[in-house]
């Protein structure tokens, strides 16, 4: 630089030649020649350049045209934002010094954001007045800039991690949406499910268009990001992007020409987890330490997907066992329940008998074991069955068969029972051209579970079952115009052990894996089942079965007669159907020491009088039970002694207590439409049902069943099977007791009953009262308001006819008037306080002593009191009440430090006796500790009313607040050595109460 400025023809400037320079300027030329830090000096009203061969860097481009030429020129782009900083330092002649100056500057051919710490200082000519400014540069864009992507890393590292890949990519999108200057848009794309296609998970800033699309197919070339290449573990750079985006960025809102598209590495470099778009700053070039910070950036962007993608896989995994556990735990409550009630039925009739001196089984007793005992036996069948499917080793045995036949016979078994439930059965069957190879015992199970199953969900309507054949597959339909299924339960039908939740049918019974052995057993035949469905509409399931035997295992297809008959299989389906509800609720009526029962069938809406004409005199039993065969057993084994209703679910018998209350009900808990649970919720819902004693049956065994049949609200509950003597016991017991219950009510009643007439009068009376103090206010009021009123007008109005005396009587009638006022508000407020309800919550103490503080400084101006409020001052209490309390004593505490020289009040809290006691403590003029008792006083003062005025109820209002919260208020102090004074709150009691 010292060779080009001897060079220079200076003589075609303002300067003119060197030789004329002034000596000073001429000294400083020289001096920045020497230095090996940026430095520029600018001479003369056109401010032109001189430099050293260190400032060369920072102009870039800008060099050597800068040398002689006017700084206004040469940075014509920032001349805008430094010519007050130049000016004030050539009109003062006072050196300025700005850290990490931001300026744009255009010195590599783009608008580029770049930061310099500069120092301007003026410089003298000859004559001692200002020439020029010398200026020490020292660019920080790097430091800046690094500073600024270190920020954006640790808000990532910081950031954790979230549970599903998803949700992690959006929250890396909503930290990069805070960082546009360095990354003016991004997009973070994940594989989907099938790996097939790439889904946008996450975006900040991402303009609209094709360029980034939702869902994009990795064998698919995309015209502007090439997602596969970068999939294949490819960094791809994207120039020229603004032809495909329109998209601005950076610190100047420049056009966004360049991203990078990166692989989102998983541990095989090779097959990356994602891809992420990352924009480049505009403002900015990619250089090294640009390319650094991108590589760390995805780096951690690929730690997260990979954490989140690992914690996914952990979650799924957690939940496949979890539902593992579920489908078990609902196996074996469902297997429970359907064991323990034939098994109730079988052991109940037994032990009657074995009591009994003949020791036999006869008529209903017997014809009740035996249908349990079959009962039992096709649930434990179906379970090895299903068993088996389970485990692989069902060796079905198909051989021609003539299915029209044996599918009509099948399901011609039900039409007396589906007549007799006033339905509709047909049955289509024609002739098939094609021989059908079927396992026999097989095909029963899968006819007959689905015929029985349209039975239990039709109340009216048809059932129908249909056989045809075509392009080589025969499709079995069975049709029904039931009470459908929603779509959502649609997908699990088939599952095992699921149940339609609230789905209405006439039993609740069942183990929940019929429809899923049907599909395992149309499997075995090569074969599909599939189901239409709609809420109210009925269902219909088909079953497709190829025709031929080319499909079967070789080894499994046998010729005709081989296998043996399986015997009638529909007789266990049709004698546990025909106990089954009929579509509606049953109920069966006992008269009291009858020895036998009849139940007849009720109506959906209301149950039609049973034909059981005695009553005798006893206690009224409602019994709700869905298995026919257990509300006859119960019937027989309770109407001895009382007089027994007996319904199949809990929705007909909260109808049967709703029409007449009885003194018990016994309902079993696993029922259709509303299940003894629910109904035991209604009833305790129910004011006129709360205490009605409800004792429930089920199948689940063990103490955690017990218990929670117990935390429902139930009085007692019994595992089936149980014993006849302990039921009947047991029931004993809480009748006995509900009778002793109502006679304590009674009593109770009529105390209440005197006690309310009582809190009435008193009622009356406080009303009265304060009606009156209402009164007698607005009749203070209204004197007082003239008093002053008019003492204010002769003030200002005939002050200069008043003497000096008569000026000063007036004054105090006045502040007279005046606090007779105040001492009404605070009266009135005292009682309000005694009735108000209260109404606890949580409430922020601290705040409201702030807010309070501010309103006394607004007040008193001219007093510099120090307010420290604690912070995190929570308290459970009534926010109005908590107001007037702090409003008392703040304003207390601001009085009393009137005349103290550095006057400060504290609001905290401390802990005492494992309780939180707040306090609000000063360092005013104190009190004598002899008189702490009376400050709680209504009209005790301590001091003169010319002292500290005041109206001496605060602090009783105070300790009202207090007491109404369940504490106590207490004070301590000494003379001039300040008063503190302590409060603590209860804990509130349910429901809100004091």
């Amino acid at each position: 630089m010292g060779r080009r400025i001897a060079e220079f023809d200076w003589a075609t400037t303002s300067l003119g030649p060197m030789e004329h320079w002034p000596r000073s300027f001429q000294s400083t030329v020289a001096t920045i020649l020497g230095s090996r830090y940026p430095m520029v000096l600018m001479w003369g009203k056109e401010l032109l350049q001189f430099y050293n061969d260190a400032y060369i860097g920072l102009i870039g481009g800008k060099h050597p045209e800068a040398l002689g030429a006017s700084i206004r020129v040469t940075h014509e782009e920032v001349w805008d934002k430094i010519s007050v900083m130049l000016a004030e330092v050539m009109t003062t002649g006072i050196p300025n010094w700005i850290p990490s100056y931001q300026l744009a500057l255009v010195r590599s051919g783009y608008l580029e954001e770049a930061y310099f710490s500069l120092s301007c200082s003026a410089v003298d000519d000859d004559n001692g007045e200002i020439g020029g400014l010398l200026c020490v540069c020292s660019e920080v864009t790097e430091q800046v800039v690094n500073t600024r992507r270190t920020g954006l890393l640790r808000e990532l590292v910081a950031a954790g991690e979230t549970p599903s890949p998803g949700e992690t990519c959006e929250h890396i999108a909503r930290v990069l949406a805070d960082h546009a200057l360095d990354i003016p848009f991004a997009a973070l794309y994940l594989p989907s499910s099938d790996g097939r296609t790439l889904e946008l998970c996450g975006s900040a800033n991402l303009p609209r268009g094709p360029a980034f699309p939702q869902c994009v197919a990795l064998d698919d070339p995309h015209p502007v990001v090439p997602f596969a290449r970068c999939m294949a573990g490819e960094i791809v750079t994207l120039d020229d992007l603004d032809r495909h985006v329109a998209h601005r960025g950076g610190v100047f809102s420049e056009p966004v020409t360049r991203a990078l598209v990166m692989p989102i590495a998983s541990r095989d470099p090779a097959a990356p987890v994602g891809v992420m778009v990352a924009a480049v700053n505009p403002a900015r070039a990619l250089d090294d330490g640009y390319g650094t910070f991108y590589e760390l950036l995805v780096a951690r962007v690929s730690s997260l997907v990979r954490n989140a993608l690992a914690f996914e896989v952990e979650r799924k995994r957690a939940e496949a066992l979890a539902e593992i556990d579920r489908v078990k735990t609902a196996f074996f409550s469902n297997i429970s329940h359907e064991f323990r009630t034939p098994l109730t039925l079988i052991l109940g009739p037994i032990e009657d008998a074995l009591a009994d001196p003949a020791r036999c089984l006869t008529d209903d007793g017997l014809e009740t074991v035996h249908r349990s005992a079959l009962r039992l036996l096709r649930l434990v069948n179906t379970l090895l069955d299903f068993s088996r499917v389970e485990a692989g080793r069902l060796n079905a045995r198909f051989e021609p068969t003539d299915l029209p036949t044996v599918t009509a016979g099948l399901a011609g078994s039900f039409r007396s029972l589906v007549e007799s439930a006033g339905l509709r059965l047909i049955v289509e069957c024609p002739p098939l051209d094609a021989q059908v190879y079927v396992d026999r015992a097989h095909w029963e199970k899968i006819v007959l579970n689905l015929v029985s199953n349209a039975f239990k969900f039709t109340f009216e309507g048809e059932i129908a079952v249909a056989l045809r054949a075509h392009q080589g597959v025969v499709e079995l339909s069975v049709r029904d115009t039931g009470t459908g299924i929603p779509e959502d339960d649609l997908p699990r039908v088939f599952e095992r052990f699921y149940r339609v939740e609230g789905a209405r049918g006439r039993s609740f019974e069942g183990t929940g894996i019929g429809l899923a052995l049907v599909q395992e057993l149309v499997k075995q035949h090569g074969g599909s089942v599939r189901l239409e469905s709609a809420p109210g509409r009925g269902s219909t399931f088909v079953v497709a079965i190829p025709q031929g035997r080319d499909h079967l295992p070789a080894d499994r297809v046998v010729a005709p007669g081989t296998v043996m008959p399986s015997g009638d299989a529909s007789t266990a389906y049709l004698l546990e159907a025909a106990h089954w509800d009929g579509g509606s609720a049953s109920s069966g009526v006992s008269s009291g020491g009858a020895a036998a029962s009849e139940v007849v069938a009720l109506d959906d809406a209301t149950a039609r009088a049973p034909r059981a004409a005695v009553r005798a005199p006893g206690a009224r039993i409602v019994v709700a039970d869905d298995n026919a065969d257990m509300r006859e057993y119960l019937i027989k084994l309770l109407s001895p002694g009382w007089l027994v209703e007996a319904v199949g679910d809990g929705e007909a018998a909260l109808a049967a207590v709703q029409r007449r209350l009885p003194d018990l009900v016994l309902a079993d808990v696993m029922m259709p439409r509303m299940d003894g649970v629910a109904l035991l919720r209604a009833l305790r819902a129910d004011v006129r049902t709360r205490t009605l004693p409800v004792i429930l049956l089920s199948a689940r065994a063990g103490e955690d069943a017990v218990l929670s049949g117990l935390e429902t609200g139930a009085d007692d509950y019994l595992i089936k099977p149980f014993s006849s003597r302990e039921l009947v016991t047991r029931i004993a017991t809480h009748l006995e007791m509900a009778r002793i219950r109502r006679a304590a009510t009674d009593a109770a009643n009529q105390l209440a009953e005197a006690r309310a007439a009582h809190l009435v009068e008193v009622e009356r009376k406080n009303k009265e009262l304060e009606g009156f103090s209402y009164a007698v206010s607005h009749e203070l009021r209204a004197p007082l308001r003239s008093i002053d009123g008019f003492s204010e007008i002769l003030l200002e109005d005939h002050n200069d006819s008043l003497a000096p005396k008569g000026q000063a009587h007036l004054r105090r009638v006045r502040a007279a008037a005046r606090r007779m006022g105040e001492l009404i508000d605070d009266l009135l407020k005292l009682s309000r306080i005694e009735r108000a309800d209260l109404r606890r919550g949580t409430l922020d103490l601290s705040g409201i002593g702030v807010r309070i503080g501010e309103s006394l400084r607004r007040s008193n101006p001219e007093r510099p009191v120090h307010l420290v409020v604690e912070q995190g001052l929570v308290a459970d209490a009534d926010t109005g009440l908590m107001t007037i309390l702090l409003e008392n004593l703040l304003g207390n505490a601001w009085k009393f430090t009137l005349n103290t020289e550095l006057p400060r009040i504290e609001l905290g809290a401390i802990a005492s006796d494992g309780q939180r006691t707040f306090f609000v403590r000063d360092n005013g003029v104190g009190f004598d500790p002899h008189y702490a008792g009376r400050l709680f006083t209504p009209f005790h003062r301590l001091h003169s009313e010319n002292d500290f005025p005041g109206t001496g109820i605060g602090l009783a209002t105070v300790r009202r607040i207090v007491e109404r919260h369940g504490g106590r208020v207490w004070a301590e102090g000494k003379p001039h050595g300040g008063a503190a004074i302590y409060w603590t709150l209860s804990q509130p009691l349910p429901g809100g109460g004091a």
